[in-house]
């Protein structure tokens, strides 16, 4: 059972309620809390005013609110609020790098602008790249002729923020994962351009990956710009999503931890 008990609050902002702030004992938990859950580079950390200590809050906070962007947060952790839950849950978001393939997916290195700027990802989008890639291989294997997997290209930079290329990507809650192709270019990931999709894209593939991911990823948006898949329900069109899908995922419901 994942526990956090705090006196009082942390980070941004003073005391309020007679309550303590940024005492050395509760700084020293969240610290503790936030590395076992993967965000090591706040380890070092000795004071709860720490620039990157709040910016990894900041980050956290994004997180479980479902956005894009690191940007939704306050840094603060109030006594028993919604980020000292989230971080005491039992199902808290972890920091993970994205590794190298598994059943039904491949990641794409290396990166465009290098494995640091993509190669990361939350716990959450892990374990749904890996449960939709399940689903995607085992019914492809019956249905689907030359299927490739599913190819994970950029998810978020190795310490969240800024990606280089991107408008979001910065909480590992987005993965562009480029498209399926037809022999001889199944392994040919990145060969996708203009005039080739209708000769090289492998529709059918790509049909049961969307659909995988649409049931087993939980997804807020899945962006791609084919007529067809659009048509069936199966994603939206958003300029530049031409030669990959970009998926965003919600956070799930919290399973309460120990935290009072």
């Amino acid at each position: 059972m994942a526990t956090l008990i705090l006196a009082g609050s942390v980070g941004t902002g003073g005391p309020q309620n007679g309550k303590p702030h940024n005492d050395p004992a509760d700084v020293a938990k969240v610290r503790a809390r936030l590395t076992e859950l993967g965000f090591q580079w706040v380890s070092g950390i000795t004071t709860g005013t720490d620039k990157e200590f709040i910016r990894t809050i900041k980050l956290f906070q994004s997180i479980y609110k479902g956005k894009g962007q690191a940007d939704e947060g306050d840094g603060r952790i109030d006594l028993h609020g919604t980020t000292h839950r989230w971080l005491a849950a039992q199902n808290a978001p972890g920091w993970v790098k994205v590794g190298s393939e598994g059943y039904g997916w491949k990641f794409t290195t290396p990166l465009a602008h290098g494995d640091d700027n993509g190669g990361y990802t939350t716990t959450w989008m892990a374990d749904r790249i890996r449960w939709a890639a399940f689903e995607y291989a085992t019914t492809a294997f019956f249905s689907v002729e030359n299927a490739p997997p599913l190819w994970i290209r950029d998810c978020s930079p190795d310490k969240g923020g800024n990606a280089i290329g991107h408008k979001s990507h910065e909480t590992g809650l987005d993965v562009d994962m480029r498209l399926p192709l037809l022999p001889p270019y199944t392994d040919k990931w990145d060969r996708l351009e203009g005039k080739e999709y209708s000769v090289k894209f492998h529709y059918d593939a790509a049909l049961a990956q969307l659909k995988a991911i649409r049931s087993m990823m939980e997804p807020k948006l899945v962006l791609f710009n084919d007529p067809r898949c659009i048509k069936q329900g199966l994603c939206t069109h958003e300029a530049n999503h031409g030669n990959h899908y970009h998926i965003r995922i919600k956070p799930p419901t919290r399973v309460e931890g120990i935290y009072k």
